[in-house]
């Protein structure tokens, strides 16, 4: 385990990191941290899951990187409902310390209506504008100076509230890599001070205690958000005071997607022992989770597409 993880506290800086597919995503994340996960450019990136990284120091600063896919290269609107569901149970199980910052990441190039939805998602509907949000520009190599793209567009962000606009170059290798490393060195340090002035004192949690808010409230929320975003039926919708526990088990979210949540969320693992058929139940919710969730979960019969529901 890294040394720092077991010195976290609300301290720790927690960091959102989203964007699109060909972004430079998930090269800024391993720039940061001096990790080396793969990077690539295929159709749906390989950040196909999302990738919570140690935490590393800066400054005498803790922080933790999050980084998660966009609504373009996740699987929303493209697989199976109770897949894409399964995909927003995890992003909000793993999320469930909160956030101090977000951090955008885009191509310098015009603003898509990719860009655009993933900024709505993010930060309107998931964070509802709590937490301070900065903009990472990549691609940015070949301008002289780098912020010379940023200072002939700018005006163009003036619509979304970020907190500051950072071009930036992440690229490696190849015959440019001596001059590549410079500007990877002036990028890490630029967007780490952003970081450390624009963050949060403490994470902002978006659910559970002293938030107002429970997990099943915040999932529902979110995940009609997507029904109407990708015009699923309104049958998929979340109905009202019904819980996570239920909104999964009638969409059939997939069992080891449940599992992860029942076991990180109290609130859901309180609910699957008042759930089982034994009296009772509620302490014993950790004993034979995995048999019953198979039972609830394994074999469901919400596994319609998304194309067949519109069809």
């Amino acid at each position: 385990m890294n040394p720092l993880e077991s010195q976290l506290t609300d301290s720790t800086i927690r960091v959102l990191v989203f964007g699109g597919t060909g972004t430079g995503k998930t090269s800024l994340c391993n720039t940061l941290t001096g990790r080396s996960r793969p990077t690539g450019n295929g159709a749906r990136g390989v950040t196909a899951k999302s990738h919570l990284y140690n935490a590393f120091e800066h400054q005498g600063r803790k922080i933790k990187l999050f980084d998660t896919v966009g609504l373009h290269e996740s699987s929303f609107g493209t697989v199976p409902a109770e897949q894409a569901l399964g995909h927003l149970v995890e992003l909000l199980t793993k999320s469930k310390d909160g956030f101090s910052l977000l951090i955008h990441v885009t191509r310098a190039s015009r603003i898509t209506k990719e860009q655009e939805e993933d900024y709505k998602f993010f930060v309107e509907k998931m964070t509802q504008g709590n937490i301070p949000v900065l903009l990472a520009l990549t691609g940015c190599e070949n301008e002289d100076p780098m912020s010379a793209w940023l200072d002939r567009n700018r005006a163009s962000f003036d619509r979304f509230q970020y907190k500051d606009l950072i071009p930036t170059c992440f690229l490696a290798g190849g015959k440019f890599e001596s001059h590549y490393a410079l500007l990877r060195a002036q990028s890490r340090e630029t967007l780490l001070q952003a970081v450390l002035l624009n963050a949060l004192p403490q994470p902002h949690r978006l659910y559970g205690k002293g938030t107002g808010a429970t997990f099943s409230e915040t999932l529902t929320r979110l995940w009609n958000n997507v029904v109407d975003w990708t015009g699923l039926p309104g049958e998929w919708r979340g109905k009202v005071n019904e819980s996570a526990f239920e909104l999964m088990k009638r969409l059939g979210v997939p069992q080891k997607i449940a599992e992860l949540a029942i076991k990180h969320i109290p609130e859901l693992a309180k609910e699957f022992g008042d759930k089982m058929p034994v009296p009772g139940a509620g302490p014993m919710a950790r004993i034979g989770m995995e048999r019953v969730l198979k039972i609830l979960f394994g074999k469901t019969g919400a596994s319609t597409k998304v194309a067949d529901e519109k069809s």
